[in-house]
Parts: C-alpha cells; sequence; structure tokens
C-alpha cells in the first residue's frame, strides 16, 4: 500500500529518481529525518520500483509523481517513477513484507534465553505493519534493538542470487538502535557489496551509527512534511479536532504524530505542561516529589516517556525564547499561546534560551542512561530562571 502523492519530499525524490534513471544504485543508503516523514515508506516504494514486473503501467508515485507527465516509464534499467505499479505480483508482495528479495528488519525485544543468541521474529510486528501503514506497532518485552544475530541472520543470505526479484532490498528501521556489534557485524557487506543487493537504514538519529557505517552509505534528507500536506491527509482521513484546534499545527511535520494527536492527544504533554507550572509557580516540593518516584524507573517504557516529556518540554520552551526575542517565527504550540507569552514576560531576559540549553542537556543524559530521578532534579533547579 502507498502512502499515496502527498508526502511532498522533493528534494528525496528527485534523488532517488535519478537514481533509478541511471541504475547505478550505491550499495547502501541511509534516510535521515523525523519520525513519520516518510522514511521508511521512501525505503519500499524504492524496493517497489527495483523489482516491479517489467512492462506495467506505473501509477502516481509515493511523491507526488505523474507518469503522464514526469517521462517515459522506461527510462533507464527501472524507470524514472518512483514506487512502481503498486498493482503487479512482486509490488503487491513488497508493500505487505512477503516478497522473499524485500527484507525488513526493526528493533524488537532480544529472544529470552536459552534461544537469546537467536534473531527476533519480525513476523507479527511486519504483519501490523501491512495493517497499520501509518501507525507503530506496540511492541512489550523490554528494550529494544537490533542485534548480532539479526544482522547476521540477513547477511548470510547476500551470498545467493536473489530469489526472485531484479535486486534484493535489505531495510533496517530505527538503525540508530542497532547495537555496536550488530554495526561491525554490517560493515563488511558495506564495504564489499554483494551484487544485486541494496541496503537501506532509516534513522532519525544519524550520530548514533558508527561513522564508518555512515560514510559507506549515500544520505538522503527528509524534512518534516508541510503543514498544509498534513491537514489534507487528516482531512481526507475524517479526522477532524473538537473545538477547531489543529492537528497539523501540533505534528511538527509528522504524518505519524499528527494522526497518534489526533486519536489520543499530544504523547507526554500534559507532564511537559505539568512540570513548566510547576517550574513557574516555584512549587519544588511537589516537583521534587515527583522527580524522586522516578529513582527506580528504567527500561525502554521508562526511557521512551522520558524523551517524550523532554521533547515536550523543549518545543514549550523553544516557544518562550521566540516569545522574548520578538520574532515572527511561528509557534510549535499555538493553542498555548497565552501561557507562553505569560511566561516570557514574567521571566527573566533570556531565560528561555537558557531553559533550552538545560533542557538539551536533560535530553543526552537521558539517552546516556542517567538515573531519571536525578535528570529531573537538576532539571528542575535549572528551569528556575522560567519562574516570576
Amino acid at each position: 500500500m502507498s502512502v499515496g502523492p502527498l508526502l511532498d519530499q522533493k528534494r528525496a525524490r528527485k534523488v532517488l529518481e535519478q537514481v533509478l534513471t541511471s541504475g547505478e544504485l550505491p550499495p547502501a543508503f541511509l534516510f535521515v529525518g523525523p519520525h513519520g516523514t516518510g522514511r521508511e515508506e521512501a525505503a519500499l516504494e524504492l524496493a517497489r520500483a527495483l523489482n516491479c514486473a517489467p512492462g506495467s503501467a506505473p501509477t502516481a508515485d509515493l511523491f507526488g509523481g505523474d507518469p503522464a507527465t514526469d517521462g517515459p516509464e522506461d527510462t533507464g534499467l527501472y524507470g524514472s517513477v518512483l514506487g512502481g505499479c503498486g498493482t503487479c505480483h512482486s509490488c503487491r508482495r513488497i508493500s505487505t513484507y512477503g516478497h522473499p528479495d524485500v527484507i525488513v528488519r526493526l528493533p524488537l525485544p532480544r529472544p529470552k534465553s536459552p534461544k537469546q543468541n537467536d534473531p527476533a521474529d519480525p513476523t507479527a510486528a511486519l504483519a501490523f505493519k501491512a495493517e497499520n501503514p501509518y501507525r507503530d506497532p506496540e511492541i512489550e518485552g523490554g528494550n529494544l534493538s537490533i542485534g548480532i544475530a539479526d544482522v547476521r541472520a540477513v547477511t548470510s543470505q547476500l551470498a545467493y542470487a536473489p530469489v526472485e526479484g531484479r535486486q534484493r532490498v535489505i531495510i533496517f528501521r530505527e538503525a540508530e538502535l542497532m547495537n555496536e556489534q550488530a554495526q561491525n557485524a554490517l560493515l563488511k557487506s558495506l564495504e564489499e557489496p554483494p551484487d544485486h543487493t541494496l541496503i537501506i537504514l532509516t534513522t532519525n538519529r544519524p550520530e548514533a551509527l558508527l561513522s564508518t557505517v555512515r560514510s559507506r552509505c549515500r544520505t538522503i534528507y527528509f524534512g518534516p512534511l508541510p503543514r498544509d500536506v498534513i491537514a489534507t491527509w487528516l482531512e481526507g482521513a475524517g479526522l477532524v479536532m473538537p473545538g477547531g484546534a489543529d492537528f497539523a499545527a501540533l505534528a511538527r511535520g509528522s504524518l505519524k504524530r499528527a494522526i497518534a494527536i489526533a486519536e489520543g492527544g499530544v504523547p507526554a504533554r500534559e507532564e511537559a505542561l505539568q512540570i513548566l507550572s510547576w517550574v513557574i509557580e516555584g512549587r519544588s516540593p511537589e516537583a521534587l516529589k515527583w522527580a524522586a518516584a522516578h529513582a527506580f524507573k528504567s527500561g525502554r517504557g521508562a526511557q521512551v516517556t522520558a524523551r517524550q516529556v523532554l521533547d515536550e518540554l523543549l518545543s514549550l520552551t523553544r516557544d518562550v525564547a521566540v516569545l522574548q526575542a520578538g520574532s515572527e517565527v511561528p509557534l510549535m504550540n499555538p493553542d498555548q499561546e497565552q501561557l507562553l507569552r505569560s511566561v516570557g514576560a514574567g521571566a527573566s531576559v533570556g531565560a528561555g534560551v537558557e531553559a533550552l540549553e538545560a533542557i538539551i542537556t536533560a535530553r543526552g543524559e537521558v539517552d546516556r542512561f542517567v538515573n531519571l530521578a536525578l535528570i529531573y532534579t537538576s532539571l528542575f533547579e535549572a528551569l528556575k530562571p522560567l519562574g516570576a
């Protein structure tokens, strides 16, 4: 299932279609960009274009291409339109993660003993994605990663020719969660690329990958989606926000985030607003009691929630800094403008920028698995200049 022509990534489309037209594939791509901007979808669309049945009529592609105006379908080895026909046997199987030559791996919990050295089984997660292309599966079982066993299970197949397609495509989603051993295991395939094989890594944090991995991939950037693109998609899906508020304005360029907001509110936003209120009202005892409750919280769930809380707090203080500077840059939280103006007016000059720096530091500590109670306690202290 293609997500259609609404993911407005013209720069990425141009690069990928030039590659298709030339027929000269790099050994690997690194698709970099925020969640929900089309990285994974583009990887599948590229796999479809590379393996579409010869002679099939192309359809409108992921990035809004029109075969009637974008050039002849037989330009180059693979054609010039990204995405394939969408209807042939190969395209349909790729769309449902069922093609033997298009192998997708994503972060999963490590198999429990005695099979802890076995690769994780992605079948259930990919089946969910096939039915719900705009949502991520809810995966239980502790910290998620792509391990060395997962990489070896894939690379062991690369010595053989593709089973039925013209091009084998290996996609590692959220590659920032590939551990160092797994990245090193992948390096050999990147350094000595097998014939008829393309490797695609997708990530929102390329700095989490080894420099040796990044240097062997051709990087393509996916920017935040335009607000009107997201709004059009949401309207077509019948997702209208009560009271006339704007999901697209809160989405920060991510279609997935917009859908999540439409269906359940902004993740972790209430916690971020609570922290901000404690700071500006000087309610330190309540804040510290809340922080202390995180002393023994660990694991993926706690880390994910902490990142979400800090990301929301970062966007709120960013808007305070924008308002203090008198900038005309649009707010990331337009529905909270009155509160944020009040904070900016009551705080010391430059407090918004200082708060941004403190939250960025805290975000980095979460990624380094520092104790969450210590992170939040230090953060409250650093945010005090936002108080009246």
